[in-house]
């Protein structure tokens, strides 16, 4: 049998989900992000859990969706149709993945990522949708995706979390950034040495449990709708249509045209040769 997708635990009144995907850096599946919310959903209404950490194995949180296209994430597997997508399938299949994260956004316990390492493109909107990111000074955000394959529909939320200037900065780049820049730019709570990290991370969730899970589903309500209020649901909606657009694209097309004929790699080589 192959490793679960999810290793979970729970200590007092924390809930660890850790991502068990370490040879595939922990790329996202259709199969990983069932799994994820099927754990979320074990602890939604179970009252000896407070908070719920996400952390992972090995030397990457995550770098984003899987591209080799065995559990893709969408009803269209751009590899098999080499890039050509159905525009209006597409736009709906994206608007499907929008609100899953959506589900994590309105999840009523805090979530806390606990990144190590590489947190790339789908990782990004992960811990858009976590209450707090405590990261160790091995990390590295971005999303080098953003030249040739697409926007994520939540846009990671950088627009509102680190400012219009940098958001653009990074997207039009793709260049991948630090945890100490991450930190400076209020993407992340708090940046420790990595051998420090697990420490830190369970004494944070052991802070936070301490305020009753009632007063946290509020608090944790009450902050989420000044964002919500300023439009961040319809915000969603219109980048799921754009990246749709997206993937009509002459580069979008051509990656997974490669990918097709000679594999992931060989496309991502092409794609380093092409960007830097």
């Amino acid at each position: 049998m192959a490793d679960p997708n999810l290793l979970t635990a729970r200590h007092d009144s924390i809930f660890t989900i850790t991502f068990n995907r370490e040879a595939k850096m922990n790329a996202m599946t259709a199969s990983f992000l069932a799994d994820l919310k099927a754990a979320l959903a074990s602890v939604r209404f179970d009252d000896r859990v407070s908070v719920v950490v996400l952390k992972a194995t090995g030397k990457a949180f995550t770098t984003g969706y899987d591209l080799d296209g065995s559990d893709w994430i969408l009803s269209q597997n751009p590899i098999a149709l080499k890039g050509k997508l159905n525009l209006d399938r597409d736009r709906e299949d994206i608007k499907g993945l929008l609100e899953y994260w959506w589900t994590l956004w309105k999840f009523p316990k805090p979530l806390i990522a606990q990144v190590q390492g590489l947190c790339l493109s789908g990782g990004g909107e992960l811990i858009a949708m976590c209450d707090l990111v405590v990261a160790a000074d091995t990390a590295r955000f971005g999303h080098p995706a953003g030249r040739d394959l697409g926007i994520p529909p939540t846009v990671f939320l950088w627009p509102l979390l680190i400012g219009l200037r940098k958001a653009r900065e990074f997207l039009y780049t793709g260049r991948l950034f630090s945890a100490a820049e991450a930190e400076r730019l209020g993407l992340v709570n708090q940046v420790v040495p990595l051998d420090q990290l697990d420490a830190t991370v369970e004494a944070l969730a052991a802070d936070v449990a301490r305020t009753p899970a009632n007063n946290l589903a509020i608090l944790k309500q009450a902050t989420g709708r000044f964002y919500e209020n300023m439009g961040l649901f319809a915000s969603g909606d219109q980048a799921a249509e754009l990246d749709a657009v997206f993937h009509q694209s002459e580069t979008f097309v051509s990656f997974f045209a490669k990918v097709a004929e000679d594999g992931v790699q060989a496309a991502l080589s092409e794609r380093r040769k092409r960007f830097g």
